[in-house]
């Protein structure tokens, strides 16, 4: 059987994954809440992804953007399995 600890650890890896190292370090402080610490990242990739869009020259924009949207995805289904998560009784 699946702990809940496991499963908490998962979604901190796939997040690790999704965001590298130095976005994932940037939210080490709220490593004790996994919703929290999504959303924190939701923030700051739609911050980045305002920087991409106000320093990218038209014609590379939609390349540039476009691993941010990635991202913001990832982190939607990251959300979902939180969710998820946290609606199991252990």
């Amino acid at each position: 059987m699946i702990e809940r600890k496991k499963a908490d650890r998962s979604i901190e890896q796939l997040l690790c994954l999704i965001l590298g190292k130095q976005h994932a370090k940037a939210s080490e402080h709220l490593d004790y809440n996994n919703a929290e610490r999504i959303e924190f990242c939701f923030k700051m990739v739609h911050s980045e992804a305002q920087k991409i869009v106000e320093t990218t020259e038209a014609s590379q924009l939609s390349k540039a953007i476009n691993a941010s949207r990635m991202k913001l995805d990832s982190l939607q289904s990251l959300k979902t399995l939180n969710q998820l998560i946290n609606e199991v009784e252990w």
